[in-house]
């Protein structure tokens, strides 16, 4: 089945945090907000319509989303409350789509807060140190064994300084790993600033 295609995060500018309304009321409560990677979609007006978790959930968005691509797929970071089939989305991050990068393989270091496997993708939580420039990011097939492709990050700094943690949000589709089958285990190595480290998703 053809992946259909995503906007790159680089064209997500418009995926800043959705901040929530303030109050002063100190009796009022607010929602329990779940963050999770979601693909989500914008219709021909550039609305964003519905999103679909990794775990297969749609939700179909209550609130209005404006102003986005038309008709397009974009991969997300999602913070929202359920209602039903619908859910209220209150903060939106866009993600990298990452995508083989073998012809051009580099491992600057990074940070790591956290990685994954859910759904049809391995998730990505990053810290890289930025002083705002423009990184590059991607993966690289190492080798693949039996039932085991092994992966590592492509990760250029480029002439931008190391200087403040960012929060970076990337995302590996499986279908996009040569050779890959649902039963595999993978493993990823990611160069950090403490050196290599490695991690094994099983299926």
């Amino acid at each position: 089945m053809k992946r259909p295609h995503f906007l790159s995060a680089c064209l997500l500018l418009s995926l800043a945090f959705l901040p929530m309304g303030c109050s002063n009321d100190e009796d009022e409560t607010y929602p329990s907000i779940i963050t999770e990677f979601a693909d989500m979609k914008s219709n021909e007006k550039g609305t964003m319509v519905s999103f679909t978790t990794d775990d297969g959930q749609t939700y179909q968005i209550a609130n209005l989303l404006e102003g986005f691509v038309p008709m397009a797929l974009f991969r997300v970071v999602c913070g929202f409350v359920p209602e039903g089939q619908k859910a209220k989305v209150y903060q939106l991050q866009g993600a990298h789509l990452l995508r083989d990068s073998l012809s051009r393989q580099q491992h600057d270091p990074t940070g790591v807060i956290s990685a994954w496997r859910r759904g049809p993708y391995i998730n990505l939580h990053l810290a890289p140190l930025t002083q705002g420039g423009t990184q590059y990011w991607g993966f690289i097939t190492d080798s693949i064994h039996p039932r085991h492709p092994y992966l590592s990050l492509h990760h250029r700094q480029a002439n931008d300084p190391l200087s403040y943690t960012k929060d970076v949000y990337a995302t590996i589709p499986l279908d996009s790993i040569a050779g890959y089958e649902a039963t595999d285990t993978i493993t990823l190595i990611i160069e950090t600033f403490k050196g290599s480290k490695r991690y094994d998703f099983k299926p």
